[in-house]
């Protein structure tokens, strides 16, 4: 070393300790074996190749229950290679399965396994490890692979097992997290009440200090060498034996990724490419041959492309006789090359020289953003067809598009599945922290708040739903509560830090409704994000599209569902399509998606028997407190010379509605009377307008109707501007009759107005009836005229209810509505976890499988055997 040179760093000596090749001829997945597909289709010495290529200092293959691959390369001569094998093996109480990573045994050893029967009886196993002294760590510890695996086995592998794979690059990178949090509970007290809980004697000296190793875990060529166990120089060794043997006094270190839900779907992905170019056979099209050996290189499978004469061949046919396709295929080939362009470092990798590093797949973060850019880019060209084909009624057109959708959706199938794989293990996880964490800590899954996500498909609009969960929103944020709102829509949101507006994938507006939005949620989009918020609970506020993927969300991530019955759907469909059958439909559907819910909130106590009606548990209904944004809405907004900027007299009487413009909200029934009122007002020297604020399908039938009637339709108003308009006019009008709240008749009276609203549905319970406002028969217009009338004509007691009004809602602020609202989520999620054993100050008590075998016997029985 040079005098007064800076230290050199010490040089890990590192091995990928888990790794698999095409020896591994099983299927991965139950449903792959029907097809014949197996795990891996590596050749032995390309994992040797990545591994070097990568820093590893030693090689080894564990493939599943054969060493056949491991001995094709020693019998090669390749070096610093050791030869390793996963186990197999079954706790015999409850054939909960394991998988054992075992280094340096022999071909004589392998087959001792098969032939003592060890992988029926784990006991035996592990005390044959013991006996043969093999260097060996339980995989993947926390991974529940057949439903079985709980903390009565984990607490029993502390117990026989020495070494544990502590990080896998394939599991979620959080299991190691809980692993580690897990063995520094393991003291020698704890070990020592553990092994007395299950009778059952440690096999190992010092058993509460573990080996600690980590691996790939790779089965396509894509991860080789980037998780890795390590040993310092001071333990430097040219053996991998050796190396092993020091693994296993624990002197270990672990180093590299962990497992992602990207990575294991690009695993996959490049399995399943491998075992389609091997299958399926070649399209007889140059194109479709060209487009097939460039995907496939994607993967890093190679596959020689026809020349570029029958590239021209082929194009010149298809000029000639042109055949329909899907616009999928058509979208896919005009949108891959612009997007590719984004990513050079993904366009380099296309090229097979490049490959010891891996293909592009092996680039998991870029090449997930590329796919999911390539799939909006496909999806807008998509989106352009499907309007076309709606324009021109071409309904095999629209079919085509259709269908293509559902390709898209299907392309994002491994993706999908790895998110609900890698959280399949949530709920243990929980309860493990929970079950050996400190008291204090802040590990326990009860010691942390609850963090809520919310999905919408209404929040940039203008109705009583978007309203409340943006105020929603506002009052978490102000708390510091953790409130995350998702939606999926073409209308603008507010800009704020909890809301996230994900770009659809297709968006139209409603025929018939053109203030409304169809829009198809990104499903792969919205479910990352989910995975990375990673929520408590879940509130599904709308029942469509982006309220499905809130369920799929929950399913995924394995907690609560919550959700607001916020819109009578069978009492709007009845009342727009007068259709009975329709109705029962409509009533199936939302028995279908509310009956998976933990809770559902109602906006009134009157529809709390409308949604048991419809099969939810009574037990799981709850009335929200209702609440407006007394602060917002407040009679101090009031300035009636604003009047005059719509052209309206300032001195003329205000009757006020604010809504959706459409029948369902009783509309006819106001476009029906008030030309009768303004005449009977007229009569009495008063002067009065109708000021609508809103929009919707009925809006122009009703402005022709309502023509030279004194009507002023002033669409959406928004902010302050709705304020002042609330707070300037004299009277209110609500007659829907489907309304599950009335959120604007909230507003109204918190801006000082009296309200008259219908004797159905909720907007009733919010007023006094006779003090604060009126509630009139819904299809009584008599009753309407006269009350509208009398109130207008009656400035000292229109006055009394306005004070009366204003002062009603002031203890009905939004902050009271937002308090009841969280703590029914901390409740539901109380209840959650308390059915996993999970309770404040209480650890769960692991219980042992039925049928139990006593498990000092399975070894004892061994012991004496040999």
């Amino acid at each position: 070393m040079i005098p007064g040179a800076p230290p050199q760093p010490s040089r890990l000596l590192r091995i990928d300790a888990h790794c698999h090749s095409r020896a591994s001829d099983g299927p991965a997945l139950a449903a792959l074996g029907f097809v014949g597909c197996p795990e891996s289709y590596s050749p032995p010495e390309k994992v040797y190749d990545q591994a070097l290529a990568r820093g590893m200092d030693f090689v080894t293959l564990t493939d599943h229950d054969t060493i056949q691959g491991g001995l094709e390369l020693l019998h090669r001569g390749f070096q610093n290679f050791i030869l390793g094998e996963e186990v197999t093996v079954y706790f015999p109480e409850d054939r909960c399965k394991l998988h054992v990573l075992v280094w340096g045994l022999t071909p004589d050893q392998h087959e001792q396994i098969a032939e003592l029967r060890l992988r029926d009886d784990v006991y035996a196993f592990a005390y044959w490890l013991r006996e043969q002294q093999l260097p060996h760590a339980l995989a993947h510890p926390l991974y529940i692979q057949n439903a079985r695996f709980d903390t009565w086995h984990l607490e029993r592998c502390a117990l026989l097992f020495k070494g544990f794979e502590t990080l896998n690059g394939a599991h979620s990178g959080l299991q190691q997290t809980t692993l580690e949090r897990f063995f520094a509970a393991l003291t020698p007290g704890r070990l020592l009440d553990i092994a007395k809980k299950h009778a059952l004697e440690p096999l190992w000296e010092r058993a509460w200090q573990k080996a600690r190793t980590a691996g790939s875990d790779d089965h396509a060529l894509l991860n080789v060498g980037r998780t890795w166990t390590a040993l310092d120089a001071e333990h430097s060794t040219t053996d991998p034996r050796d190396f092993f043997r020091q693994v296993m006094k624990g002197r270990s270190t672990v180093g590299g990724v962990g497992g992602h839900p990207a990575l294991l779907a690009h695993q996959l992905t490049s399995v399943g490419a491998a075992w389609y170019a091997r299958t399926s056979r070649k399209p007889r099209s140059a194109r479709r041959r060209f487009a097939r050996a460039r995907l496939l290189r994607f993967a890093g499978v190679r596959e020689t492309p026809p020349g570029p004469f029958a590239l021209a061949w082929d194009t010149l046919r298809r000029t000639i006789r042109p055949r329909s396709r899907l616009p999928l295929w058509t979208n896919l080939r005009r949108s891959l090359d612009s997007v590719l362009d984004r990513y050079p470092s993904l366009r380099e990798r296309l090229h097979p020289d490049s490959w010891v590093d891996g293909p592009p797949l092996a680039q998991h973060d870029t090449m997930e953003q590329f796919f999911i850019d390539l799939t909006h880019a496909v999806a807008e060209l998509l989106q352009d067809g499907t309007l076309k084909a709606v324009r021109a009624k071409d309904r095999r057109g629209v079919l085509d598009h259709v269908l293509s959708y559902a390709c898209l959706t299907a392309a994002q199938a491994p993706y999908l599945f790895s998110l609900f794989q890698q959280n399949k293990e949530r709920p243990f996880l929980d309860k493990l922290d929970h079950q050996y964490a400190r008291s204090g800590s802040g590990i326990s899954i009860t010691e942390r708040p609850t963090r809520l996500a919310l999905f919408t498909d209404t929040l940039g609009d203008v109705n009583g739903v978007s309203r409340f969960i943006r105020t929603m929103g506002e009052h978490a944020f102000a708390a510091g509560k953790c409130l995350h709102i998702a939606t999926s829509t073409a209308v603008r949101c507010p800009d704020a830090p909890y809301i996230h507006n994900f770009r659809p994938l297709f968006s139209m507006r409603m025929p018939g409704y053109s203030h409304l939005e169809v829009a198809l949620p990104p499903l792969l989009d919205m479910l990352r994000w989910a995975d990375q918020v990673r929520p408590d609970v879940i509130h599904v506020s709308t029942p469509g599209p982006v309220g499905l993927v809130g369920i799929l969300a929950a399913r995924m991530l394995k907690c609560p569902l919550v959700g607001t019955y916020h819109t009578d759907f069978p009492a709007f469909v009845e009342d727009l399509l007068n259709d009975h059958v329709m109705t029962r439909i409509t009533e199936k559907c939302m028995t279908g998606f509310y009956k998976r819910f933990a809770g559902v909130l109602t906006r009134s106590r009157e529809y709390v028997p409308r949604v048991s009606a419809l099969g939810i548990d009574p037990d799981r209904i709850t009335p929200l407190t209702p609440g407006c944004d007394t602060i917002a809405f407040h009679r101090k907004h009031a300035d009636r010379a604003m009047w005059r900027t719509h052209a309206l007299l300032p001195e003329t009487l205000k009757i006020l509605y604010c809504g959706r413009v459409s029948v369902e909200k009783n509309l006819p029934l106001l476009t029906a009377i008030w030309p009768r009122v303004r005449e009977a007002l007229y009569e009495q020297n008063i002067h009065a307008d109708l000021v609508i604020i809103g929009d919707g399908p009925y809006r122009e039938e009703m402005q022709k109707q309502l023509k030279n009637h004194g009507a002023c339709f002033l669409g959406y108003r928004f902010g302050h501007e709705l304020s002042t308009l609330y707070a300037s006019a004299d009277l209110f009008v609500f007659p829907s009759l489907t309304d599950t709240l009335g959120q604007a008749v909230m507003e109204a009276q918190a801006s000082g107005l009296p309200a008259l609203v219908s004797d159905c549905g909720g907007p009733r319970e919010v007023i006094q009836n006779g003090r604060t406002g009126l509630v009139l028969p819904g299809h009584g217009p008599q009753a309407w005229v006269e009350a509208i009338v009398h109130l207008a004509a009656d400035s000292t007691r229109r006055a009394e209810m306005s004070h009366a009004a204003f002062d009603l809602m002031q203890s009905r602020s939004f902050a009271h509505s937002f308090e009841h609202f969280w703590k029914l989520h901390d409740a539901v999620r109380a209840r959650h976890l308390a059915s996993m054993g999970i309770t404040a100050g209480t650890s769960p008590r692991p219980a042992a499988p039925e049928h139990t075998i006593t498990s000092r016997t399975a070894a004892t029985d061994h012991a004496a055997a040999h």
